[in-house]
């Protein structure tokens, strides 16, 4: 693993020249704006091989004006000495900083927003690309080849909440998600008092896939539920045999899975805003998969971890308490909510958690 460093050991990368390149939106979230850059044709010359050179196979992050999140400076540090140490460098979306030199780069970004604001979230829209001295330029993790096979989700909590009552039926992921539908439903009832919620990933069936054939279908059909390339009948044998065998055998997810227990202990309700161990196990807990598997049979499956940024903890403390004692207090980890709201959860499946995937989860805790 690759020693912590400052920003200042902390490669910089330049973007200059903004009519030199095209700017296209990819994503959004609350905090972030990612686009693709590509040089354009008519300036081949002026060093924009050695632009290309950097720009390929990345996307340009960066932060959104008004919000409360770290600069990408504290972000890259806390990534490089926090959370770099934990992984092993494949197990990891690789970004560095790029200093945005030209004034024009980011009016040039909010047109490009403008251009598709129709296109994004409601409660995004009218948001704009802050003035900063730094972008961050990203892994992407997209398909390379039109064949290739795309996904990503996000693990959650990938063991129980230290807070949970010992009686749960119900991970904390799962609770959650019951409490997140039971809201939505404002009284209404089911003829059988009743009502199932949306398919959802249950954390714990992602450690389980090598041992128990349920964890394994529960996780396909979620995953086909986000990409339908992914159904048996659908996708190309090869790649799905593949993407089984990653489910069964990775030592990724259990290795995530160590890291959020060694820095939880007592759980949110107990916490100190000020405890590194409990900042960093709520990152581990908001990460994101990505996953791709190459329409070539010679190239490996890749399978990556991003969205680990330091958060804003002592903003964020008093929400994961006030949701954890909702999830206590309504019944929601004992399943007691009225009406009941089906989520499949491995524990109220009354499954046991398996030998081999604690076994894996030693493995990636110790390094062996």
């Amino acid at each position: 693993m690759s020693p912590a460093t400052s920003l200042f050991d902390t490669p910089v990368l330049p973007l200059s020249a903004a009519d030199h390149y095209e700017f296209k939106f990819i994503g959004e979230g609350a905090s972030n704006v990612v686009f693709e850059v590509t040089v354009r044709p008519s300036h081949p010359c002026d060093g924009q091989e050695s632009r290309l050179m950097y720009l390929a196979g990345h996307l340009l992050r960066v932060q959104k004006d008004g919000t409360k999140a770290h600069s990408y400076g504290e972000l890259q540090e806390y990534w490089e000495a926090v959370v770099k140490p934990l992984f092993e460098p494949e197990d990891l979306i690789q970004h560095q900083l790029i200093k945005i030199e030209d004034g024009a780069v980011i009016p040039r970004l909010n047109t490009v927003l403008a251009q598709v604001e129709d296109a994004r979230r409601p409660d995004f829209r009218g948001s704009r690309v802050a003035k900063a001295a730094y972008g961050m330029l990203v892994e992407d993790m997209r398909e390379r080849h039109p064949d290739d096979l795309t996904l990503e989700f996000k693990p959650k909590w990938l063991a129980q909440s230290p807070n949970a009552p010992a009686s749960a039926a119900r991970c904390r992921n799962c609770a959650r998600e019951a409490l997140k539908h039971h809201t939505k439903l404002n009284g209404y009832h089911t003829a059988q008092g009743a009502t199932r919620s949306h398919r959802i990933l249950c954390p714990f069936d992602l450690l389980t896939c090598g041992s128990s054939p349920d964890a394994l279908s529960n996780i396909v059909a979620h995953f086909s539920s986000l990409n339908p390339l992914i159904r048996p009948q659908t996708s190309v044998p090869a790649q799905y045999n593949r993407l089984i065998q990653w489910l069964q055998t990775n030592t990724m997810l259990p290795r995530l899975r160590a890291a959020q227990l060694a820095n939880d202990h007592s759980g949110p309700l107990c916490a100190d805003a000020h405890d590194p161990k409990f900042q960093l196990a709520m990152t581990l807990r908001d990460c994101t998969c990505f996953v791709r598997i190459p329409a070539d049979p010679g190239l490996p499956v890749e399978a990556k971890l991003g969205d680990l940024d330091k958060k804003n903890w002592a903003a964020k403390l008093g929400y994961w308490q006030a949701i954890e004692r909702r999830l206590i207090e309504g019944g929601y980890y004992e399943s007691r909510e009225v009406p009941r709201v089906e989520t499949d959860c491995q524990l109220e499946r009354g499954l046991q958690f398996p030998k081999d995937a604690k076994e894996r989860g030693n493995r990636a805790e110790t390094g062996h």
